[in-house]
This record gives C-alpha cells, sequence and structure tokens, in this order.
C-alpha cells in the first residue's frame, strides 16, 4: 500500500511518462500550431497571422460614371444645365 508522498510521486511520473500532446503542424510566423482546418486548405500560416500580416482588402465605393451635362439657354435668357 502506498503512503501519501510516494502516490504523489507515482502520479507525477505517469503525467511525465504519457508525454505533451505531439503538434505536427506549427504556424511560420509565430510558431503557433496550425488548426485541423488551415492544415486542410494547406495554410502555413494560422488564421491570427493571416489576419494580422494579410488583411482582406476592403470593397471601395464606385463611384457611378458621370452624367454628360449639357448647357441650355431658356426662353426667359436663363441657362440652365441639364444632365442626361
Amino acid at each position: 500500500m502506498m503512503n501519501l508522498a510516494e502516490f504523489e510521486v507515482y502520479s507525477a511520473i505517469r503525467e511525465v511518462q504519457m508525454g505533451p500532446a505531439i503538434i505536427r503542424y506549427i504556424c511560420l510566423i509565430c510558431k503557433d500550431y496550425l488548426s485541423d482546418w488551415d492544415n486542410q486548405k494547406g495554410y502555413a500560416i494560422c488564421w491570427r497571422c493571416r489576419r494580422v500580416y494579410s488583411p482582406t482588402p476592403k470593397v471601395e465605393v464606385r463611384n457611378p460614371e458621370l452624367k454628360k451635362a449639357t448647357l441650355v439657354q431658356l426662353k426667359d435668357g436663363k441657362q440652365a444645365i441639364i444632365l442626361d
């Protein structure tokens, strides 16, 4: 029968013998682990580094094409601009 000190040593040895979790793939930048999804997609950089170092491009609002302006003389002598 084990006393408390022996049991503590025994459990510590068992924990060490189990070893760390095996990390097969690591990020090239931060050396953190790659998720299974990153690995399946073929990425060598984790999602955190991809977000920081290659952000998604922002879509610029496109201005519609300018309309053609025509200067017109009105009957009362004033001028007006008509946009086509």
